[in-house]
């Protein structure tokens, strides 16, 4: 079994692939810039003695889907899983945003994995049971005080990700998880009560972490979700309900 992973050097990526590995998949693990922490992710993918190949490549380029689909397809005949996970959150007041803002957030969340899920999806039909994971985000549903961009460019991920399920079905699946407030680098720069503040608002009383993420990832990647597409799972401790 074989799985891509993108951004995939850190965080909830990071947990990912090395989730997809302990569960028994060859793993491509893609990154843009953090090639140390890349390669950290792939040796502790080895050790499980799975594969792990680094696949390099800026997602902002409108030509990287198809540079990443040709290593892949010199990887191996079929991918079984394909996990849409890269971006970035920048924050930065409505007022004080531009144009190339906004396209810079929906080449990234929606352009190029359209366009790599289009590259990969030969592969995709030669697996028995293939599937595609979104990890959007609960701005998408609630908005962000400080992040239109990237709130618009998840919810756009919803719109896409669903039409995908029904379009791929009944041979491939396609589900989304959407974070709440998950502790990595995003929320780095909490000031000490603007952490408090955030575990006070969710019911179950603390931040997320990568593996609770992950783990959602991987069931959905799994046998156990074959009869599940088109669906979103909430990870984010009761922050948003429904």
């Amino acid at each position: 079994m074989r799985a891509l992973v993108t951004g995939a050097s850190q965080g909830i990526g990071r947990a990912t692939a090395e989730a997809l590995g302990a569960a028994g998949f060859d793993v491509v693990v893609h990154y843009r810039r953090h090639r140390e922490e890349a390669e950290r992710v792939a040796a502790a993918i080895r050790a499980t003695g799975r594969s792990a190949t680094l696949l390099p490549a800026d997602l902002e380029a409108p030509d990287a889907p198809a540079a990443m689909g040709a290593s892949v397809r010199a990887g191996g005949d079929s991918l079984d899983v394909l996990v849409h996970n890269a971006g970035e959150y920048p924050r930065q007041r409505f007022e004080e945003t531009t144009e190339a803002d906004f396209e810079r957030q929906l080449r990234v969340h929606l352009l190029a994995p359209a366009a790599l899920t289009r590259e990969l999806l030969p592969m995709l039909r030669r697996s028995p049971r293939a599937a595609v994971v979104f990890v959007t985000s609960v701005l998408a549903y609630t908005g962000s005080q400080r992040g239109s961009p990237y709130a618009a460019a998840k919810a756009a991920q919803l719109g896409f990700a669903r039409s995908l399920a029904l379009e791929l079905a009944p041979g491939i699946t396609v589900n989304l998880v959407a974070p709440g407030a998950v502790d990595t680098a995003v929320l780095a720069g909490d000031t000490p009560e603007r952490r408090r503040e955030r575990v006070r608002r969710i019911p179950l009383g603390r931040l997320g972490t990568p593996a609770d993420v992950a783990g959602a990832i991987a069931f959905l990647a799994s046998p156990a979700a074959r009869y599940i597409t088109g669906e979103t799972l909430q990870v984010n401790g009761g922050l948003r309900l429904g």
